[in-house]
């Protein structure tokens, strides 16, 4: 009897020993496929971060290249908007300078001269300039050029002009502007095409320093 209840025993111990084993053995592997899938899974996801991170920073250069150009775009227009507004400050008080009220009158002489060359008819020459410089050109040509006032030339003032004449013979529709503001427009319209090359020197210099 006492044989009979220790062999029960030892089976139920042998028995549970072996149910132990065999659970932990599933533990062990059930731990070991979970432990891969964590892997894997990180794995993927890993490669999944690094491909988005790898596109953001693509996407970040081409936007940042797209924003550098645009910013070089809009330096080169402003820096060219500036170089022409000096360009245009400078050219209108240079013409406005050259024309005294002895180089209009000279002008005046040389044009009334070319009116008779080209055979333009007689009728009445009239010139428009500033209330301030038709005193003075007035007393030129009475001085100098009495002949030539006398045939027909009538100067008189225009408040609109600042600087400058307007000389025209209304028998034959023609009218010639020597204003201060149309020489300097016409001075700028042929030296805008040489402002390229300047201002993107100016432009580069500027990178440079930055």
């Amino acid at each position: 009897m006492v044989e009979n209840l220790e062999n029960l025993l030892n089976r139920i111990q042998k028995e549970g020993v072996e149910k132990a084993e065999k659970e932990a053995a599933r533990i062990i592997e059930k731990a070991r496929e979970e432990s891969a899938q964590i892997i894997k899974d990180s794995e993927a996801k890993a490669k999944a971060n690094f491909e988005m991170a790898e596109q953001e920073a693509k996407t970040f250069t081409e936007h940042s290249i797209k924003t550098i150009e645009l910013a070089g775009r809009d330096l080169i227009i402003t820096i060219g908007n500036k170089i022409e507004s000096l360009l245009q400050d400078i050219v209108f008080h240079s013409v406005g300078e050259a024309l005294s009220p002895e180089t209009m009158t000279q002008m005046m002489i040389k044009l009334v001269s070319a009116y008779k060359e080209k055979g333009f008819s007689d009728a009445r020459i009239d010139m428009l300039l500033s209330p301030e410089d038709q005193k003075t050109v007035i007393k030129l040509f009475m001085g100098k050029y009495r002949e030539i006032f006398r045939e027909g030339i009538e100067i008189t003032a225009d408040e609109h002009i600042t600087r400058g004449f307007k000389m025209s013979c209304k028998s034959d529709h023609v009218v010639h502007d020597f204003t201060q503001e149309s020489i300097a427009e016409a001075l700028c319209f042929f030296l805008k095409p040489h402002l390229a090359p300047i201002i993107h020197r100016v432009a580069n210099s500027l990178v440079q320093e930055d």
